[in-house]
């Protein structure tokens, strides 16, 4: 059996986690750094689509699934 790498992606940015987590990426862990808390990403190839169409203006996403990302994440960094 032949197992492939796919790179994670790591991001820091509140704004880009709460996208990533609200478009259904999903998390492999989260690590702290003096102070700085760091998501990672699995498939970081379907990150960079998600942020691609962010950037372009062309995601579209629930208002309620955006909600609960932005709950999720503040629940981490408030840990």
């Amino acid at each position: 059996m032949n197992m492939q790498y796919i790179p994670f992606y790591l991001t820091k940015d509140r704004f880009e986690i709460y996208v990533l987590l609200a478009s259904h990426c999903m998390v492999d862990g989260y690590e702290g750094d003096n102070g700085t808390i760091y998501f990672r990403f699995e498939d970081k190839a379907k990150c960079d689509v998600v942020l691609a169409k962010l950037l372009s203006k062309r995601l579209k996403v629930y208002a309620h699934e955006m909600i609960d990302a932005i709950r999720t994440a503040h629940s981490i960094f408030n840990k």
